[in-house]
């Protein structure tokens, strides 16, 4: 009688336990929002929550180059906007300057002006966002140029070959991928395979115009009214490239947001928890145990000569 009273407490006390540790699952499973919190609450599970966890960690990291992207697009379009205006400027200025009765004197100083507007062309080519230079190509920790007007053009071009390139590309969440910038002697310094200005250069174009005014040239400043407007398609071209970049960059984002939505609910399907399923079960355990405690506790109070009739 006693090894069967002993057989009876292992097995109330294994039945206990069990139950005392599936509600110590659920507590944490409805606490926490989480399944699987460990490989042994589902090992069948382990594979498909990495594979989720993978693919959300990539799509966040490409988010993030994206959102990088986007900054540094946006600052090279206002850049491009603001050498816009000063090439209208400088498009009414040779105007001005071309006409028969301006004096020298007047030339000079719309010469003047023409240098400023040089400097603050200079300085939007080597426009920076975060310490990068935007327009310097493969090589973001150099300026592109340096104001010199002392110089062919009045300016100065960076000894670095990686400013002359933009090889870096761009990916999205689906793979697909863009180059996402120009360099600075793509917009600003066209020149041909012998290193000489093309049309279109408008460096070569400002320095000529101001050299023109300076000098009293009248001819030489009608002459460089055809090279600014040649300039002014130039950076348009550009402003028109990172519109494009900027649409794709846009799009990118809301695809990859979505990607990274749908990912994170096929996670969630595997990974986290069902909390009214889980807070029923608790329940259900829960009066099981108060049954199991109070079936237990009327055995203990019965005597031996109970089971002996």
């Amino acid at each position: 009688m006693l090894a069967g009273l002993d057989g009876f407490n292992n097995g109330f006390l294994a039945d206990l336990s069990n139950i005392e540790n599936r509600m110590s699952a659920e507590n944490k499973q409805i606490t926490s929002g989480i399944r699987v919190n460990q490989a042994s609450d589902d090992p069948t599970a382990i594979a498909s929550i990495l594979d989720f966890q993978r693919a959300i960690d990539q799509i966040s990291q490409v988010q993030n180059n994206l959102n990088t992207a986007s900054t540094e697009a946006s600052a090279a379009d206002g850049a491009l906007q603001s050498a816009s205006t000063l090439l209208d400027q400088l498009v009414s200025i040779a105007a001005q300057g071309a006409s028969g009765t301006v004096s020298a004197t007047s030339r000079t100083v719309l010469g003047q002006q023409v240098q400023q507007i040089a400097g603050q062309m200079v300085s939007i080519a080597d426009t920076t966002v975060q310490g990068r230079y935007i327009f310097g190509g493969d090589d973001v920790t150099t300026s592109p140029y340096s104001f010199d007007w002392t110089q062919p053009d009045g300016v100065v071009q960076s000894a670095s070959a990686a400013n002359l390139a933009s090889t870096a590309t761009l990916r999205n969440a689906t793979g697909g991928t863009i180059n996402p910038h120009m360099t600075a002697q793509a917009i600003f310094d066209l020149r041909d395979g012998s290193g000489n200005p093309t049309t279109g250069n408008v460096f070569q174009a400002i320095y000529a115009l101001g050299q023109a005014l300076q000098t009293n040239n009248q001819a030489g400043v009608q002459a460089a009214i055809p090279m600014l407007q040649a300039a002014v398609a130039q950076v348009g071209q550009a402003t028109t490239f990172y519109g494009h970049v900027e649409t794709w960059i846009q799009n990118a984002q809301q695809d990859g947001t979505q990607i990274a939505n749908n990912a994170q609910q096929a996670l969630g399907t595997v990974k986290d928890a069902d909390i009214a399923a889980s807070a029923s079960q608790l329940t259900l355990d829960q009066t099981a145990l108060n049954a199991a405690l109070a079936a237990h506790g009327s055995f203990n109070t019965r005597s031996l000569f109970s089971y002996l009739g």
